[in-house]
């Protein structure tokens, strides 16, 4: 097989991109790599394939640890610089130290910390297996940077992501009453589009809870009720207490810092009684909280928590108005406040005290709107 064939026919599997960094003594190392995926879930490894040519493979052997950058679809020419050989790829990189001490690109979409396990050669290239140490992914709906017949794109997912934005819209806004069966076809007119593009947003309505499929009606809108509500908001409290159990004595001042920043950069979202943006805010409460649970160090902990369904609760209660009020930011700030000051006391009233208000305006939501969301 002639090499410059295989390479424009092997060009048409479309991959992610990604850049894979270490550290070896006081030098740091990075290359692109798009020749990376998930190798198991349990135990959690990656598998990273790097080209022998390349120093960064030298340094992921003698360094035995590898982190993995995944690329959002606004960092092409990032990709490029790390493509490109230079004496210093991290110039003008926004980085940061992770679990292992190895250089995070702060702005990457998500970052998996490995430790390698196993190393096998293939041709040129040396196929590292690494065991996940640590996993964090930022919020927001980033998409990824994509390699595709020797370019970096994105999907083409723009117009699928308009479409399932106003059928959440009319859930949320109630055009659906909850428990009603919502026809594929029916919300196809609605929205003006194609059945396969309606199908879509029912799939994603569906991953956020705010739709479940019935074997007899189809796709039906879920509805909340203070049960579900108290239930997720108690789920996520006991999760915290835990976190602030395990990890209060050991917290850095460099996380202390960074969980001080999300925290204003959801407080700004929320001026006066009004949110400026909602679904910016329930990003940034997210990030906030998500970062918080993090500093236990615990995998199995993060992973719960993102299981709880936060964002669905907060997105069908919280969402239906513009109005809130700034107890929420206060009551977040005295559990951020504890964990600064490593009060434990402190920081668990103020866990305890968010966690009450959101209940309780929960129910005065769902008073306001008949009972059921």
């Amino acid at each position: 097989m002639d090499a410059a064939h295989f390479r424009h026919v092997v060009g048409h599997l479309a991959s992610g991109v990604t850049v894979i960094t270490t550290e070896t003594g006081d030098r740091r190392h990075g290359m692109t790599a798009s020749s990376v995926t998930s190798l198991s879930a349990d135990p959690p490894m990656m598998l990273a394939c790097i080209n022998n040519a390349v120093p960064t493979a030298a340094a992921v052997a003698d360094s035995g640890r590898y982190a993995v950058n995944v690329l959002g679809d606004g960092q092409g020419e990032l990709a490029r610089q790390f493509a490109t050989a230079s004496d210093d790829k991290f110039r003008g990189v926004a980085v940061h130290p992770g679990k292992l001490g190895l250089p995070l690109l702060t702005d990457a979409l998500a970052h998996l910390e490995c430790e390698v396990v196993e190393q096998v050669t293939g041709g040129t290239h040396t196929i590292f297996l690494g065991r996940v140490v640590t996993a964090t992914a930022t919020a927001g709906d980033g998409q990824p940077l994509t390699y595709f017949r020797g370019g970096f794109g994105r999907f083409a997912f723009a117009k699928d992501d308009e479409v399932y934005g106003r059928a959440r819209e009319l859930v949320l806004s109630r055009a659906y009453p909850a428990d009603q069966a919502l026809p594929l076809e029916d919300l196809a007119t609605r929205l003006g589009v194609d059945q396969a593009a309606a199908f879509y947003a029912l799939t994603r309505l569906s991953s956020d809870g705010l739709v479940r499929r019935d074997a007899d009606r189809g796709y039906v809108v879920a509805p909340l009720d203070v049960r579900t509500s108290d239930e997720t908001f108690d789920a996520r409290l006991a999760v915290e207490l835990g976190v602030l159990s395990l990890s209060l004595d050991r917290v850095t001042d460099d996380e202390v810092t960074e969980l001080r920043r999300r925290f204003d950069a959801m407080a700004a979202l929320l001026v006066g009684e009004r949110f400026v943006d909602f679904h910016g805010y329930l990003d940034a409460n997210y990030a906030m909280h998500e970062y918080l649970v993090s500093l236990a160090g615990n995998p199995l902990l993060t992973s719960t928590f993102g299981r709880l369904g936060i964002k669905n609760v907060m997105t069908r209660s919280f969402g239906v108005t513009p109005e809130t009020s700034q107890k929420f930011v206060e009551a977040q700030r005295h559990l951020v406040d504890g964990v600064a000051h490593r009060d434990a006391e402190s920081a668990r009233r103020g866990a305890i005290e968010y966690c009450e208000l959101a209940k309780e305006r929960v129910r005065e939501i769902l008073v306001a709107t008949g009972g059921t969301l």
